[in-house]
């Protein structure tokens, strides 16, 4: 029987984190929060930074600054809590489960989506200081007993879990390893621990043997933060679209990846034609985070010059209809560089076609 072919390529799967201008706004509006506590009477000049940080991540569209700040605050940090913990998924998965630090993310991701025995012990570690997961999900922007948010305790807990899945994986997942695990963490003595852990480690085993990722996607929960469809665009856009992570995982397919890439805008830009999903600051985030970012063009042009082209030909039809306001400096970059690939394509052409004439 003939295999099927995959259209595209998936990562392996991991949570996408934040980066970049997200990073920075998270890192602000935990700062608020802080001083919200400790210094009530002088919270102007962090005020101005969150709404600036947050107008750069183009958030203003989807929390409303007329709210009282604190409710708004608070909104703005869930959806950037969300944001870091969605898993990057897009595509087929057509691979096996990897191994070391990515079959690592991989089940901390599972832990985080509360995926059997993995989830067991996120529950479990997040239960012993009387919390549970949804509860520090649901709501980030509280302070715990030792001056962290909930979403900070809630990051140190994914950090607890993910260091006892490197000491298994380091052990190859075995009950030996499992129990090595446990006596890191200083609980040799607790039963209910070392059983999840032995648990975890017949999962892992289990998924090393499946075929692909498959089998086994998860899919991200939903809750208030993501609750419309132009919500949930601009969430799935944020945490693969623009994300480095997403990025460096597809190419480590090589040429393979960069095509695969250059079918991703592709396809945006298609989808988009029917659907009007997509906003501006959308496509002009699309035109920097591939065209024109100088380490992955530099990239493209090395591994598959014809695939930026072809993603470059998709952006620039999109800047020629009405659904992309383009601004004269971005449009005028996208069409040198197009132009620049052009050249060796012709030349080629002709080269080949003297070449037939002359046979």
């Amino acid at each position: 029987m003939k295999r099927q072919r995959a259209e595209y390529l998936q990562p392996p799967m991991r949570m996408a984190g934040s980066f970049g201008e997200i990073a920075e706004l998270e890192y602000v509006l935990t700062a608020y929060f802080h001083l919200r506590v400790i210094e009530p009477w002088d919270l102007e000049t962090i005020k101005a930074k969150v709404r600036k940080k947050a107008a750069a991540c183009h958030f203003s569209d989807d929390q409303s600054e007329d709210w009282e700040f604190d409710a708004y605050a608070a909104a703005l940090y869930r959806t950037v809590c969300e944001l870091k913990h969605s898993p990057i998924r897009t595509g087929i998965a057509d691979g096996a489960i990897p191994e070391g630090e990515a079959r690592v993310d991989y089940l901390t991701l599972l832990a985080h989506e509360g995926y059997g025995a993995f989830g067991a012990l996120l529950r479990f570690l997040a239960t012993e200081s009387g919390y549970t997961p949804e509860e520090l999900c649901a709501r980030p922007s509280l302070m715990t007993e030792e001056e962290q948010t909930y979403g900070q305790y809630y990051d140190s807990l994914l950090s607890r879990v993910r260091a006892l899945l490197a000491i298994m994986e380091a052990g190859n997942f075995t009950p030996t390893s499992a129990l090595e695990a446990s006596a890191e963490e200083g609980r040799t003595d607790c039963e209910e621990l070392i059983a999840i852990l032995l648990r975890a480690a017949d999962e892992a085993v289990q998924f090393s043997t499946e075929a692909s990722f498959s089998a086994r996607c998860v899919w991200p929960r939903r809750t208030s933060a993501t609750d419309s469809d132009e919500e949930e665009i601009r969430r799935r856009f944020r945490s693969e679209a623009m994300n480095p992570l997403f990025i460096e995982g597809m190419a480590a397919y090589g040429r393979r990846g960069a095509m695969a890439l250059a079918a991703y805008v592709a396809r945006s830009c298609q989808w988009d034609a029917l659907c009007q999903g997509l906003e501006n600051w959308m496509y002009e985030a699309l035109a920097r985070t591939y065209a024109l970012h100088p380490a992955v063009q530099e990239w493209m042009r090395e591994v598959c010059p014809g695939a930026l082209r072809h993603l470059t030909g998709s952006l620039l039809a999109a800047a020629q209809s009405s659904r992309w306001h383009v601004s004269l400096k971005t449009r005028t970059e996208l069409l040198w560089l197009y132009r620049s690939l052009e050249k060796p394509q012709r030349a080629r052409r002709e080269r080949t076609a003297s070449q037939r004439e002359q046979a």
